[in-house]
């Protein structure tokens, strides 16, 4: 009987050594941007929040911890996965209020999950982030915009002789 209590006891300790992992569902970009918040466990987390892009689009996202007193919040990672993935984000910012940053990364359509890991103090600290999208140009609009600015300084150049 004490052997099957400690295989349990084994079990557990093992089970949560590898963390507690939510699923924040979904955040809808389709106005352009999205915001979550989360207050994961005390320990270790792993939270993972998808979205979906129907055209090609950039990125550009940030995520920070709210603490007050001993709380403390400390991601060991956080990034996109998904075509083409992982996109890492880097952090800016260090304790006690951490930022994580991505700056502009172009995604194909798809679905695609935002992974946030780290660990949560006993007194349990809190998270905020947002997610940005904006169209890529087609590279038609650009060759336009670069004649165009091509046009204006030949103009500009003739005007001054």
């Amino acid at each position: 009987m004490k052997v099957n209590h400690l295989a349990l006891a084994a079990a557990l300790a093992l089970g949560s050594a590898s963390g507690y992992a939510v699923s924040l569902g979904t955040l809808d970009l389709s106005s352009g941007s999205g915001a979550f918040t989360n207050t994961p466990i005390a320990g270790s987390f792993t939270d993972t929040l998808t979205f979906t892009l129907t055209t090609a689009s950039l990125l550009t996202g940030s995520v920070t911890s709210a603490v007050a007193g001993t709380q403390d919040v400390d991601f060991t990672s956080i990034s996109v996965t998904g075509t083409g993935g992982p996109f890492a984000f880097t952090q800016a910012l260090g304790d006690p209020f951490e930022l994580w940053t991505r700056s502009s990364v172009q995604l194909d359509p798809g679905t695609y999950t935002l992974n946030l890991v780290g660990t949560n103090s006993a007194s349990i600290g809190s998270y905020a982030g947002t997610l940005g999208v904006s169209a890529v140009p087609e590279p038609g609009t650009l060759a336009m915009l670069l004649a165009g600015f091509g046009m204006v300084t030949f103009v500009a150049r003739r005007r001054r002789t």
